[in-house]
Order: structure tokens, then sequence, then C-alpha cells
């Protein structure tokens, strides 16, 4: 029935996890005992991370922590979003997670993230430059994708708003890129 997709599944299980192509790179994987979400501010880099442990605020430019506490908290499992610390204090920032959710999976620039489960519960993220497609070769376009992670703990990826960063998140990491 669905045979046509087989080449297409047999080029995503022959691909590695890769380093990402120019202009991205990898800032840095910062460890996260009992990850539940992850949320981007809406104008900035930064990037709100939800654990059993409390909340922290990370710069996606550097990777370094700029805020940090371990005080309880409300968890908004409805609305799925959380107060800031630090930096953004002031603000609810919106989250994807245990609970649900979801992070832009495109750039305003063409860039996207695409998630494909073949071998379940691992699940692969790809990155497909602009212009290019999951499916391309079906179509007779570019298929041009880098796997940046294949996990079966993942719990939300995605683009920062500004589409200048983005992540993927583990229940115990999250793993951060930035051009």
């Amino acid at each position: 029935m669905y045979e046509h997709l087989d080449p297409l599944k047999k080029k995503l299980l022959s691909l590695s996890v890769e380093t990402v192509p120019v202009p991205w790179k990898c800032v840095g994987t910062i460890s996260v005992g009992g990850l539940r979400s992850v949320g981007f501010d809406k104008e900035s880099e930064h990037l709100l991370i939800v654990s059993s442990q409390g909340r922290c605020v990370i710069d996606c430019r550097t990777g370094e922590k700029v805020a940090r506490d371990y005080d309880d908290f409300d968890d908004d499992e409805i609305s799925l979003e959380i107060q800031g610390i630090g930096i953004l204090a002031s603000q609810r920032i919106r989250v994807a997670g245990l609970f649900g959710g979801g992070l832009p999976n495109t750039t305003e620039d063409g860039w996207r993230l695409e998630s494909v489960t073949i071998n379940w519960p691992e699940q692969m993220i790809m990155l497909l430059p602009p212009d290019s497609g999951l499916y391309g070769s079906l179509m007779k376009r570019p298929d041009i994708m880098t796997k940046v992670v294949e996990d079966s703990c993942l719990r939300a990826y995605g683009f920062s708003y500004t589409g200048q960063s983005f992540i993927f998140a583990t229940t115990s990491d999250v793993t951060v890129f930035s051009r």
C-alpha cells in the first residue's frame, strides 16, 4: 500500500546523526533532570526550561544559564503557559513537552524541522534547508536533510520565534543550536 515510500524510508534509516550545516552550530547540551517542558520568549533567544527541580532560563546564543530557581510553581497543564523567571519574570511563556504543545517548526527564511518515526519508539528529527522537502525525491525536488537526533525520549523540538535558534529536548537534557 505504501511501497512508493520505501525509497524515503530506506534513505531515512541510512542517515546518521550529523553535524548541522552552515549557518547552524551546536551551542551546547544542558543536563536537566526530570525535564517537563520548554518554551521560547517570543522576542529573544531565551529559552525557559521547566523540570521537576524548578525552572531555568538559557540564552540560546551562548548556551549560558541566565536564571535559575528551585521553587515550586504552578505548572498549568491546560493553557501550556508557565510564568517566567529572571529576564522573563514579567512574562508567561508558552511551552511544549510532557503535557503537549509545540514549538515553531519553520523559520521565516524557510528552514524546517520534521519529526519522523519509522521504528517506534525511536523518533528522528530532520533539519531541512529552504526549498528542500522530506518528500522531495518523490516530487522531483531537492530532499537535502540532516538528522539532528534519533531518540526514544524526546519531549519537544523547535525553533525560536526569531528563527535564530532551535532545540531538541529529551527527558534529561536540552541541546541548543544557533546561527
